[in-house]
This record gives structure tokens, sequence and C-alpha cells, in this order.
């Protein structure tokens, strides 16, 4: 694969995890580590810079990565992703979900490959967008989310119609990823029980 430009990743990590009770799923374990460190684990090779997307300072003085606030936590991913891009020093950016245990640094190549001449490149599985699992060309993405978030868009996908978005089909995605795992999350109690068997080597 050839050389891709600087990537900054994002994750993000301020979710209310409702559905799990209420608990910081950032630190939930998943067979001894928690799910925030098995993503930084398996992403880590490829980022110039790691920032995390927190609503409060619990992750502060990590020298792994910059942690920044949630400017409106709970209203949405728009505003966290804004933020990132606002703060990313890499012309492109990978934003991803702290409940996605299963990330493969090998389907994120594959989608960085795509990168060149788009604004973002979007995977979709079982025919929806993936939002929260793909690549963002910083300037550009920057420039269109205001005007969305000032109509009162707050969908992930609201700005992709204004920007160069390349789809990615699931059916390529497996070509790498058979199960598509990595972009299993982690919402409910069951889902972590799913995962820990999953992360144990049991079938899923």
């Amino acid at each position: 694969m050839p050389a891709t430009e600087p990537l900054t990743v994002t994750i993000l990590a301020g979710g209310r995890g409702s559905r799990m009770g209420g608990v910081d799923k950032a630190t939930l374990d998943l067979n001894g580590q928690p799910l925030l460190e098995r993503v930084l684990a398996s992403i880590s090779p490829l980022a110039a810079e790691i920032l995390v997307v927190a609503n409060d300072d619990r992750l502060n003085g990590d020298s792994r990565f910059t942690v920044i606030r949630d400017p409106e936590a709970h209203a949405g991913v728009l505003p966290a992703l804004l933020a990132a891009l606002d703060t990313a020093t890499s012309p492109l950016l990978l934003l991803l979900a702290c409940d996605m245990p299963f990330v493969s640094h090998r389907v994120v190549q594959h989608l960085l490959a795509y990168a060149e001449n788009r604004d973002a490149v979007m995977p979709y599985v079982q025919g929806f967008a993936q939002p929260m699992h793909a690549i963002y060309r910083v300037a550009p993405c920057r420039a269109a989310i205001p005007a969305t978030l000032e109509q009162g868009g707050r969908r992930m996908i609201s700005f992709l119609d204004d920007i160069e978005t390349v789809r990615v089909d699931e059916a390529e995605i497996r070509q790498i990823d058979p199960d598509i795992r990595s972009f299993f999350n982690v919402n409910t109690p069951d889902d972590l029980d799913t995962a820990r068997r999953i992360a144990a080597g049991a079938p899923g």
C-alpha cells in the first residue's frame, strides 16, 4: 500500500451508555482490557496523533492522546466531530467510537487508500452508512459542517451531499473482514457478552 497522508485518529468516548445502565463504555472490561485500550492498541500505529472526545476529565493526563471536551454533550456526534476537526493537525481524520472493540487496522488502511482527492470515505454495512468508522478530510469537512448545524442538521450524514464522498460497500470490506467484526458495537449487556466470547476465540 502506498504511503498515505498523516492521520488524526479521533475516538468518541463521551456517550452515556444508556443501554448499558449509564456506565462509561470506554472503561468496560473486555476480558481484562478496557474497550478504549483495545481500540488504541489496534489503531495507534496508523496515527500521527490521537484525540479522544470526552464529556468529563477522567481521561485527562494520558500522554498517548489529547482529550477534547464534547462541546455539546449528549447533543449528537456532529458537534463532537467538528470539535475534533478544529483540533486536528493532520489532513485526514479517522473517526471511531470507543465501543468498537474489534476495529481492524487493515480495514482502516483499505479505507485510507480511497482518501486521495476525496473529502470523506464512508463504509456501508447492511446498507447503512457507518459515519463513526469513517475517514474525513479535515479542511472541507470543517468548512461544511457549520452550515449543516446552523440549519438544524444533526445527523452524521447530513453534510455528506455537500462534499466529495466515496462509498465503500460491505462486500468489499468483507474481503478483509469476513464477519464485519470491525463494525461491531457494544451497546447492550448482551453485546458485551458476545464481544467477550469473540475475544476469547469462541463463536460470536
